[in-house]
């Protein structure tokens, strides 16, 4: 079980650690190339970041990718601008 264990987590910080670094790296480039600091950014970078990670795996699992990027980087910009987007819409 340990070393079962020990190779998955392995392989699964590999993964994380590479995604986080090319939405890193997007975000960076989409924020210096824009200047400005938005949910765009985050969006974009996102995107970007899950078409990438899945481009060797062919077009249609690509754009599965940046479609998982761009649900999950929309989700968390819904929920980080909640209390902006309640005042909006005049919900207390």
């Amino acid at each position: 079980v340990l070393t079962l264990v020990t190779k998955q987590g392995a392989s699964s910080a590999n993964v994380v650690g590479v995604v986080a670094l090319m939405y890193s790296l997007f975000g960076l480039g989409i924020s210096w190339g824009r200047g400005t600091e938005d949910e765009l950014n985050t969006i974009a970078a996102g995107t970007l970041t899950g078409l990438l990670y899945k481009s060797s795996a062919g077009i249609p699992k690509m754009l599965r990718g940046g479609a998982a990027g761009l649900g999950l980087s929309t989700a968390y910009c819904l929920y980080q601008s909640r209390d902006r987007l309640k005042a909006s819409i005049g919900i207390n």
